[in-house]
């Protein structure tokens, strides 16, 4: 008899406790904030060390000559965000939260988090002439990113190149290229005549609309 109450009760107990999901467990999990890493873009390439890797030393990112650079503030983690955590040997690298990664195709980060690391910089009035908006531009869509065209990872951006810069853009207007109409009477020579010649894809569409007027 008595064990029977005591089975009662316990079953009672049970379903008046209150059930805990997994998510509401990691919410409640201790969180360490990421920082910067003390020695920079060497501790990225302790790991990181590939030829892509290392070819961003000789691009202007990379120049600490140019104020402002990734180079002349926080390295790899300018871009890529603070790896203090990242690095960590308790982690094997895998951080909390992911670092920022580029890519084209809707792979790597939210588009969001790719668009702010690169106008953090590029889109500052700090830059003048060099200025990029892109936001409101013609490429300003969901499927696009700055790392759809340009590559960071490369001693020169390919888009700075007439011949590169054409097979870039022939991924998408391979058809507007090959069908492009004569201009002045002339045809286009994409051999010495690169696209941003005549069209400059960063600005909003209502400024290159009356632009071209």
């Amino acid at each position: 008899m008595k064990a029977a109450i005591l089975i009662i009760l316990t079953l009672i107990f049970l379903c008046q406790s209150p059930v805990v999901s997994a998510a509401e467990v990691a919410a409640q999990a201790p969180t360490r904030t990421p920082g910067f890493t003390r020695e920079g873009s060497e501790s990225c390439l302790r790991c990181h060390s590939g030829e892509k890797m290392r070819a961003i030393a000789a691009s202007p990112h990379f120049d600490m000559n140019i104020q402002g650079t990734p180079a002349a503030t926080h390295g790899c983690e300018s871009c890529h965000g603070k790896g203090s955590i990242h690095i960590s040997r308790a982690h094997g690298g895998k951080g909390f939260p992911r670092l920022t990664e580029f890519a084209r195709g809707g792979r790597g980060s939210p588009r969001d988090e790719q668009l702010h690391a690169c106008l953090s910089c590029h889109a500052d009035d700090s830059m003048g002439e060099m200025q990029t908006v892109f936001i409101g531009s013609i490429h300003d869509r969901p499927s696009i990113n700055c790392s759809s065209c340009h590559t960071a990872h490369e001693e020169s951006d390919p888009m700075g190149d007439i011949e590169a810069q054409t097979k870039v853009c022939s991924r998408c207007h391979r058809k507007d290229i090959r069908n492009h109409s004569p201009v002045k009477g002339e045809e286009i020579d994409f051999d010495t005549q690169a696209c941003s010649t005549c069209h400059d894809v960063h600005v909003p569409k209502n400024v290159s609309a009356e632009s071209e007027e």
